[in-house]
């Protein structure tokens, strides 16, 4: 993969941005007991997309991955890491943090990568390069489904 310095630190940060978004999930499946089956899928469903686009980077030796980075730029991608973290940070430390906070706060995250195009930053020569990127996409927007779906329980 023949990537130059900035677009390699973009897929360092979008793998660890995957990973610690999933940490944030896995607090939730803690955090609220009730829902732990719900927030442990989706924490496995983040750490699974961050293995996929780390497995590629390593993996593909013949440029068949590639990275376009268009208007994304690593400041962004950090900032959004550091913005996590301070919610990680947040939700350990309040007590009073409700279901429907958490919820929302997920939506938001999701909705916001979707609005970035993440994925659609990647391409790809081979058959599983397209198969993997095209999955990550489209999982992106299941996501957003299913929080949604799972946050009308939490309407007055």
């Amino acid at each position: 993969m023949d990537l130059n310095s900035d677009q390699k630190k973009l897929v360092e940060l979008f793998v660890r941005q995957e990973f610690i978004i999933g940490k944030l999930y896995k607090l939730f499946s803690y955090r609220y007991p009730e829902h732990k089956v719900f927030w442990t899928e989706m924490a496995m469903e983040e750490h699974l997309h961050a293995s996929w686009i780390k497995r590629l980077t390593e993996r593909d030796l013949a440029n068949k991955f590639k990275f376009s980075q268009g208007e994304l730029r690593s400041d962004y991608l950090a900032s959004s890491i550091e913005s996590i973290e301070g919610l990680i940070d947040g939700v350990k430390n309040n007590r009073d943090f409700p279901i429907s906070q958490a919820v929302s706060m997920a939506l938001h995250l999701e909705k916001a990568l979707w609005e970035q195009k993440v994925f659609q930053c990647f391409e790809g020569d081979s058959d599983e390069v397209r198969k993997i990127m095209d999955t990550l996409n489209s999982e992106q927007k299941v996501h957003i489904i299913k929080i949604e779906k799972f946050a009308r329980q939490f309407k007055k």
